[in-house]
């Protein structure tokens, strides 16, 4: 999905802001294993993923804890480094070959400035992001891991095969050998 598209199914866009976009949106494409973000960065870019996969994660005792997930048609930024504009505890990571169209932090708050309507497109997307992360700590604490990897498959479908299995295990809260015996008993 390409970022017009995707903030147009939430606003219809005016000529003036789709010029705005055009003029600050850039694009980079990111191979397999190339960070975004590093821990110890501060994020001062929202990315949109037009294609590819990335992974959000970060270290607890030198182990990979893996804590988002974005396939194409949606938006990453880490997010209190983010908004606080501090070093981040987190990691941003193509997980393939990834095509994304970013601003900066400051390009963004000049959006919500300039045009009023670009307000409903942020509230929009944080309510998702915050939706989101609700539903994903009341997976963690309230469900089996059977119906953990059953909403996930639900979720991410047939995209389910793109994404690594120690990060499916770990962004479910399992370990690899439950998620082996789910994956073999569907």
């Amino acid at each position: 999905m390409k970022v017009h598209d995707f903030i147009a199914s939430i606003i219809p866009l005016s000529d003036e802001l789709r010029g705005r976009l055009d003029s600050i949106l850039k694009m980079r494409v990111f191979g397999k294993k190339e960070f975004l973000l590093r821990e110890g960065q501060v994020c001062d870019k929202i990315y949109f993923v037009e294609k590819g996969l990335v992974r959000l994660y970060y270290l607890k005792d030198g182990v990979e804890m893996c804590s988002g997930l974005l396939l194409e048609g949606g938006f990453m930024i880490s997010v209190e480094s983010f908004f606080r504009k501090q070093k981040s505890y987190e990691f941003i990571q193509a997980v393939e070959e990834t095509t994304v169209y970013y601003i900066s932090f400051e390009e963004l708050e000049a959006l919500y400035r300039d045009f009023a309507e670009f307000n409903i497109v942020g509230r929009k997307l944080i309510t998702e992001y915050y939706i989101r992360s609700e539903e994903r700590n009341y997976i963690l604490r309230r469900l089996s891991a059977r119906e953990k990897f059953r909403h996930f498959q639900e979720l991410f479908g047939a995209n389910t095969v793109r994404i690594p299995r120690k990060d499916i295990a770990s962004y479910l809260g399992i370990n690899l050998e439950t998620l082996s015996r789910l994956s073999r008993r569907r």
